[in-house]
């Protein structure tokens, strides 16, 4: 099973990292960009990276930027 590290950037300048299962993958970006931190504003960027270092999700101020399939 693959995993990610999520990298999640709060618009304090703090970040945190966490790591997500394959399993956990869709669960992750929609707790990160629909949630209730993400509703208030208090998530700048989340980014979230595959074993390879390829960026497989990416989302600034609560806008998807990185599937763009993901936006519609």
């Amino acid at each position: 099973m693959e995993n990610f590290k999520t990298h999640i950037t709060f618009s304090s300048g703090d970040t945190h990292t966490e790591d997500t299962t394959a399993n956990n993958l869709m669960s992750t970006v929609k707790r990160l960009t629909k949630g209730p931190a993400a509703m208030m504003g208090m998530i700048k960027e989340v980014k979230i990276i595959d074993m390879m270092d390829r960026i497989v999700f990416l989302s600034k101020n609560n806008e998807i930027i990185f599937p763009k399939n993901l936006n519609q």
